[in-house]
């Protein structure tokens, strides 16, 4: 026990600060509580860091609670990343050591800033949009630069299957509960469609953003149960099948498959052909265990009105047809196609594609187009486009296109490309986790067609964090690759 607390302490700390601005939803209680565990993030920023993982899967909860810990992740990013620059004063060169990758982000950021300004978007607007693609690089820019260790791996696994269980039984309470049950009042209330309705939305808020959280949680999982005593592994064999039960439950067919694609690419990498063949069958055994039966005691508890469900936000009557199998025939139906060349995807695809037409060397700009801050602070060009809806791109390149033009897809492709050559520069290096990280890369680049990926805190969060730890590896932090028995 005592070494428990001594692996965990700081963090616990700050989980009890969070939990007070919780049950004390004073704004002051809340900014207070925000500058506390960014200063302990100063003092310990592997644990500031290792927080983030507690905090960016439930943020979108914690703020609904009290809005003033929006700013809690930002300023525990902000802090660590101060205390990397600080270590580093006596040694600045290393400080301003980069990758071509990251270099191709700063050209990325640096046109979609300039084009913003040409284009008259406000500089709150341009902040605000520099700040989504921004924040969670400096957890890479801090992971790389510390001296990463084995316990400090361990910690991040077991954190992330902790949350993951905590989000996963939300979720299953959230769906057989008829979105009633552990869940703030306001989110109750709220009008969903029908058919969103059916999918777990989770403390995350956001189905897609779950099932890409529980891909990662799950792949984590994975690795941890290596690492462990034959009793724990039966442990996490649960856990996994319970977390892909409610992945499945959130219907998210982009995440379905950039997993499957992730998978394969893992496959051909590593030929591991046991791990892949693990995975499939706790996928398959967490449908029979755990989403069937969810679904089933759903429809229970609905037709006997044990639960008063909002009339305006009734379930499909879907007859015998389930709703994975409904979503799926629905992407390929002539409606569905009709409807997205008219407002949905493909509109979108079209719109971004007429605006890159004119202005094609640097684009319109930051937030004028599909991204997180047009939606905050409304765009200027799209009346002129005739857009009148509050959209995402939900298509992180023909955003890209939209906004940076020529010069800002060449930054971006840089970018992606530069992570994947980095990697795979560094796969024996900082083996086992490169190939496991390409992997995911080029499942991201497929998830970047449906969802704006980079944008998202939770994934970014991670994937900067493992990153950050291969790159650490790779600049001779560690003499050695790291091995584990």
């Amino acid at each position: 026990m005592a070494g428990f607390r001594e692996k965990y302490q700081y963090i616990l700390v700050m989980v009890l600060f969070v939990l007070v601005a919780l049950f004390f939803p004073n704004s002051m209680i809340g900014l207070a509580v925000s500058l506390i565990v960014a200063a302990l993030a100063f003092i310990r920023p592997k644990d500031g860091l290792l927080f983030l993982l507690i905090y960016f899967p439930t943020r979108a909860f914690l703020i609904e609670i009290n809005p003033s810990l929006k700013i809690a992740g930002d300023l525990i990013a902000i802090a660590a990343f101060l205390r990397a620059v600080w270590d580093q004063r006596n040694d600045w060169k290393k400080m301003f050591q980069f990758s071509l990758f990251e270099w191709g982000f700063f050209l990325f950021i640096l046109i979609g800033c300039v084009s913003a300004l040409i284009t008259g978007v406000s500089v709150g607007a341009i902040i605000f949009q520099v700040r989504a693609f921004a924040i969670t690089y400096l957890i890479f820019y801090t992971v790389k630069r510390l001296s990463i260790e084995k316990e400090d791996i361990h910690r991040f696994l077991w954190i992330t299957f902790t949350m993951s269980m905590i989000l996963s039984v939300q979720g299953i309470v959230e769906k057989v509960s008829l979105r009633t049950l552990l869940m703030p009042e306001t989110w109750v209330e709220r009008y969903i469609s029908p058919t969103n309705r059916q999918r777990i939305y989770g403390l995350i808020n956001n189905p897609n953003v779950l099932a890409v959280y529980l891909t990662l949680a799950f792949i984590c999982t994975l690795y941890l149960s290596t690492l462990v005593s034959k009793r724990t592994k039966l442990f996490l064999l649960i856990g996994s099948v319970v977390m892909m039960g409610v992945w499945i439950l959130t219907y998210s067919r982009g995440t379905a498959i950039g997993l499957a694609v992730g998978l394969i690419t893992y496959l051909a990498l590593s030929r591991n052909w046991k791990t892949v063949v693990k995975a499939l069958l706790i996928i398959v055994l967490s449908v029979i265990v755990i989403s069937i039966p969810v679904t089933k005691a759903t429809e229970f508890v609905q037709n006997m009105n044990v639960l008063k469900e909002k009339p305006i936000a009734a379930p499909d009557q879907q007859g015998d047809e389930s709703h994975a199998e409904k979503r799926l025939k629905e992407t390929f139906e002539g409606s569905t196609i009709e409807q997205s060349k008219n407002t949905g995807r493909l509109f979108i695809v079209r719109k971004g594609l007429q605006i890159f037409k004119d202005h094609p060397v640097i684009g319109s700009g930051f937030s004028t187009f599909g991204d997180s801050a047009s939606k905050s602070y409304s765009s200027p060009i799209y009346k002129h486009y005739g857009i009148n809806l509050n959209i995402y791109s939900d298509n992180q390149y023909i955003q890209v296109i939209a906004e940076t033009g020529v010069l800002g897809v060449v930054g971006f492709a840089v970018f992606l490309l530069g992570m994947l050559a980095f990697l795979w520069k560094n796969r024996h290096t900082a083996s086992p986790y490169a190939d496991a990280l390409i992997s995911i890369l080029i499942a991201v680049y497929v998830c970047g067609l449906l969802y704006n990926i980079w944008e998202d805190k939770t994934f970014t969060a991670y994937f900067y964090m493992i990153l950050g730890g291969v790159a650490s590896m790779a600049a001779e932090t560690f003499r050695r690759p790291l091995r584990f028995r």
